[in-house]
């Protein structure tokens, strides 16, 4: 079939490769959406916000905004650490059928890659898709600053899902977007725990958890987000970072870069969690993942 692409589809495929579910049982189709928050309060620079309350208020818009698409209302489902939004579509029709091509027929946001068509797309295309992804994967927080102090948005993507933090780490960086990827600080032995203290405390996998991508909060300013307290926080972060700090703007990464320190043999180096391309391979830096994993950039000079 014909894929159809506009800035509404576009945002909804960004919201189901970022946290979506697709589920068929019995002839009755469901699209369901998680917006989750780790906890109840979300800090800027100045303002602190009751998290849940407003991804309630703001998901609203996004309802409608579904709604609308789907000629039929989603549900909105409040649950401990996440909201969630369950569009149930009984037939077969348009919709259902063009996501799952979107989605190459995969079911889960930890197999969900960004479908070609979005490379290609127009600017409004590309950020309507970046701007659903951020909404439920993105976190802009006080917190997540670089060691020199300025302040970033952190992506977080399932463990599972190697070949998202690439595609999303290209389109981010690419034409029309150009926005510089700081890090990728991958789920992998060598990386998140490349001391190997964890393990050796008997806690054998607590490397495996999200993939974060982070990105600085003003190259992010163009984006933004739909949750309407997490863009109050990145226009907080952003012009503290322009004010700050006008000088420190970072190029486009272009690896290899320099090795800053060799991370000792981990035992989890051959884990079956990990993906074949990177299964017994060792390693000490991210940006040597990000070539194992075809990493687009890797000889491009800039």
């Amino acid at each position: 079939m014909s894929l159809f692409l506009d800035q509404d589809m576009a945002y909804l495929f960004g919201l189901v490769a970022g946290r979506g579910i697709l589920r068929e049982s019995q002839g009755l189709k469901q699209i369901i959406i998680s917006f989750p928050y780790r906890s109840l309060t979300a800090t800027g620079v100045n303002a602190v916000f009751n998290q849940r309350d407003k991804i309630l208020i703001s998901v609203d818009a996004i309802v409608n905004r579904i709604g609308e698409l789907a000629g039929q209302t989603p549900r909105k489902i409040p649950a401990k650490k996440n909201i969630d939004i369950i569009l149930d579509l009984p037939h077969n029709n348009l919709l259902w059928r063009n996501i799952r091509a979107l989605t190459n027929n995969k079911e889960s946001f930890k197999s969900i890659e960004i479908h070609p068509k979005i490379f290609s797309a127009s600017e409004v295309i590309i950020k309507e898709f970046t701007r659903g992804f951020a909404d439920v994967t993105a976190y802009a927080r006080k917190g997540n600053v670089f060691i020199d102090g300025r302040h970033r948005i952190y992506f977080e993507i399932h463990n599972a899902n190697w070949d998202m933090p690439i595609q999303l780490c290209t389109l981010l960086q690419s034409n029309p977007l150009h926005i510089p990827v700081q890090t990728i600080d991958w789920g992998h032995p060598n990386i998140r725990n490349g001391n190997a203290k964890e393990y050796d405390k008997g806690r054998h996998t607590a490397w495996a958890r999200e993939h974060q991508l982070k990105v600085f909060a003003e190259d992010f300013q163009g984006i933004g987000f739909r949750i309407t307290h997490k863009n109050v926080i990145l226009e907080e972060m952003s012009e503290y970072n322009k004010a700050h700090y006008p000088n420190s703007k970072i190029k486009l990464c272009t690896p290899p870069k320099r090795i800053r320190q060799q991370k000792v043999i981990h035992p989890q180096e051959s884990s079956s969690r990990l993906p074949k391309k990177l299964k017994d391979k060792h390693f000490d830096s991210y940006w040597q993942v990000c070539k194992e994993l075809g990493c687009s950039r890797y000889n491009i000079e800039e």
